[in-house]
């Protein structure tokens, strides 16, 4: 028998983060207290929960805050020094000679350059890359934030498919295979996010001249996604469906490829180099991960070219110490939405109102395929993670699927692509992209602008999982 009383009591997290940030205006911090709130209040009161599992979660959830946090930091710290060394302000103006038409530059930011970045980084690094250019380039901050979440269109390969990773252990099945599938329901999601890219810089004017384009660029990038899954290596799957993409959008325009700021592009070259030295050398990434936090993910990377960027850059003492001001007073208000959202997501799953959702959703029968990207979305809008919507959800959507006989594989894969798009709304995302933009407390402004290609993404994959059940 279905526990609707104690299905309403778990989604109440969830409810009371949407109502707070869309209907009532909150800040992303105080939403996310009230969502913590209602997801202890609701282990404890409510029997079908474990309130003992609470402290455990909570302290789980530290270590996970303290994860995002430091890479936080490092992505505000390299930006900051990389504008006061004038090479944010080089690049942007060389991408505005590249293409003087800001809509065609929306979508080959949207589905290349930020995906790439998003794959090679994750946590939402690639907003923070990606929003000063679109600022740079003309976009009004709102714009500028949601064009920038929307560039984590490749999360399942974010920071090397971690969280992708993390599911196939769950699911039982090997990454690769995973991969493959995800990639295959992700083809026509990119296109959709290059339209919804213009569409939202130049308007229906702007779809009808570049809308072709951003198609092409997105079946291009999910194109690379694929075939480099399938073929290649299915960890560097959105890192080289992003450089297809912006590939394809350079050679549109190699007559202007000229003044290339070198010294601009070289720290990301750096960080780039440490990843895949960190990722690719396979004797190095044991050695990391036995040291701890601190030296494995793209934290460490990051600071390190921070470091670079300021001696290649030539900044002085003064000039290091008012970034790194900066990028605390950025950092700061951020780390409490952060941290109490990822608290509530923890908590929702060692309690046990996943299960209890993710049962609700079994109880429907053949219309389970259609619930359960959804079901997967709203892990992903709560924690923000791909790899902690998976761990919250993955198990549970596989044994239901093996129950009702409906294809695991399949299964899976929408739970990581739906659970992977929606964290761009989640709110500690939402303020990342604030944060980017100058657009801290307005969180809400941003999540209403961005939500539409995500909700027909999660649609899509709807649709998808019953036709190919």
């Amino acid at each position: 028998m279905v526990d609707s009383l104690g299905i309403l009591i778990s989604a109440l997290p969830f409810a009371v983060a949407a109502v707070g940030l869309v209907v009532l205006g909150w800040p992303a911090s105080r939403a996310g207290a009230a969502s913590l709130a209602a997801a202890v209040g609701g282990a404890i009161v409510w029997p079908g929960l474990k309130a003992t599992a609470v402290p455990g979660a909570l302290l789980g959830g530290l270590g996970t805050s303290a994860q995002v946090l430091y890479v936080l930091f490092g992505g505000l710290l390299l930006y900051n020094l990389l504008s006061a060394g004038g090479a944010v302000e080089a690049v942007s103006r060389f991408l505005g000679r590249l293409e003087p038409d800001p809509v065609a530059l929306a979508a080959g930011v949207v589905v290349g350059v930020a995906p790439f970045f998003e794959s090679v980084t994750g946590f939402g690094v690639a907003v923070v890359i990606s929003a000063p250019i679109l600022l740079a380039a003309g976009f009004t901050p709102l714009r500028s934030a949601v064009l920038a979440s929307w560039g984590q269109c490749a999360v399942p390969w974010g920071a090397l498919g971690v969280g992708t990773v993390i599911g196939a252990h769950l699911a039982g099945m090997g990454f690769g295979k995973l991969s493959d599938a995800s990639a295959f329901l992700s083809l026509p999601l990119f296109p959709l996010y290059g339209v919804a890219a213009v569409a939202l810089a130049g308007g229906w004017s702007g779809v009808r001249r570049r809308g072709a384009e951003a198609m092409v660029l997105g079946l291009v990038a999910g194109s690379g996604t694929l075939l480099t899954s399938v073929y290649l290596v299915p960890e560097l799957s959105g890192a080289v469906g992003g450089l297809a993409a912006t590939a394809a959008f350079l050679a549109r325009r190699r007559n202007r490829l000229s003044e290339i700021p070198v010294r601009g592009l070289l720290p990301y070259a750096f960080l780039l180099a440490l990843l895949a030295a960190a990722n690719g050398i396979g004797a190095l990434r044991p050695v990391l991960e036995e040291l701890g936090p601190v030296f494995d993910g793209p934290g460490l990377p990051l600071l390190l070219s921070g470091a670079f960027a300021a001696l290649l850059l030539g900044l002085g003492g003064d000039e290091v110490g008012a970034a790194t001001r900066r990028t605390a007073t950025q950092w700061l208000p951020t780390a409490g939405a952060v941290l109490t959202f990822v608290l509530a997501g923890e908590v929702a799953a060692g309690s046990g109102a996943a299960g209890l959702l993710a049962g609700g959703a079994e109880a429907l029968g053949f219309l389970f395929s259609a619930v359960s990207p959804v079901l997967a979305a709203l892990g992903g809008a709560l924690t923000g993670s791909n790899a902690a919507s998976n761990a919250l959800f993955m198990p549970l959507q596989v044994e239901a699927a093996r129950e009702l006989g409906i294809s695991e594989v399949l299964t899976a894969a929408v739970q990581n692509v739906a659970g992977s798009h929606a964290s761009m709304l989640a709110p500690q995302r939402l303020v990342l992209a604030a944060t980017a933009t100058g657009l801290l407390g307005r969180e809400g402004d941003i999540l209403r602008a961005s939500v539409g290609p995500v909700a027909v993404s999660i649609g899509i994959l709807a649709i998808l999982g019953m036709l190919f059940h």
